[in-house]
């Protein structure tokens, strides 16, 4: 996809993410009550709506194009994928959604040959949108849902600002992990490295922090599905940073046989052997 594509994709998503948002704002704010999936995660009206109002945006701006989204595969609805495909997370987090907590997202990501290759990630109770703007080029606006400038939607006319990665710091990390997946195993993890601040944080917002600077490094030992992380790897990776599993092998995407089930990973400003000479 060329700088192009990526501008062109983003303002046709614009609103529908924004609506999709709005309407995440709106529960999050009043409460609604919550399912549980046959997994036993829970799910609200506020996935399933959101869900809804993107997977209708994408079949009219990405017509013929398979897209795979959480709610939807947790129904039994699993098309094939084609090549390129779409990932969807209408609502990440939404243990923190339920809990109160403002980081949950909307996660979309375009998928080819197995990897991603666009990505937008809307926070909208941080009114913090990050998106890849080509291969190499991630950027983010603060975008408040029931703005103006939101009801608009118009890329062009918002004050977009780039995206990059800093470098490792010598003094101490700053690592990012899970408020709900495995935080024992995350820890351990990171005793392998020079971490002077630890934060928890749910959803695909810790790519947001890394990509934006703000942390070195988030590693992911508990499950994870495709979903959950293709926007935010294609984020990170077009603001300079870099995702890996264990083995330093790139994740792969598409993977239907498997579930969409992606294996740990650590996600990061650099290529992790980098950070451990940083910390040594």
């Amino acid at each position: 996809m060329t700088r192009e594509d990526h501008r062109r994709l983003t303002g046709r998503l614009l609103p529908a993410v924004v609506a999709a948002g709005k309407l995440e704002l709106g529960y999050f704010r009043s409460g609604c009550a919550v399912d549980r999936k046959a997994d036993r995660s829970p799910v609200t009206i506020a996935d399933r709506e959101a869900e809804a109002i993107l997977l209708a945006a994408l079949a009219d701006i990405m017509p013929g194009i398979a897209v795979v989204s959480e709610e939807a595969d947790a129904a039994g609805i699993r098309p094939l994928p084609t090549d390129p495909f779409v990932l969807v997370d209408p609502l990440d987090g939404t243990k923190q959604f339920v809990a109160g907590l403002p980081e949950f997202t909307v996660n979309v990501a375009v998928v080819a040959g197995g990897r991603p290759v666009y990505g937008l990630i809307y926070a909208p109770a941080l009114a913090d949108l990050l998106v890849t703007d080509g291969p190499d080029r991630a950027m983010r606006v603060r975008l408040d849902p029931a703005s103006a400038e939101a009801e608009r939607a118009d890329i062009d006319a918002l004050a977009w600002a780039p995206v990059t990665v800093r470098a490792p710091r010598q003094s101490g990390l700053i690592a990012v992990h899970s408020r709900s997946r495995n935080q024992e195993a995350s820890a351990a993890f990171l005793d392998g490295f020079d971490v002077a601040e630890r934060r928890l944080l749910g959803s695909s917002y810790k790519f947001c922090l890394v990509a934006a600077g703000e942390a070195d490094i988030y590693p992911q030992v508990g499950r994870t599905s495709e979903w959950d992380t293709a926007a935010g790897e294609a984020v990170l990776v077009a603001a300079g940073g870099a995702v890996a599993d264990m083995t330093g092998a790139p994740l792969a995407y598409g993977r239907r046989d498997a579930a969409y089930v992606n294996p740990p990973f650590v996600a990061s400003c650099a290529p992790i052997d980098r950070l451990q000479r940083a910390a040594a």
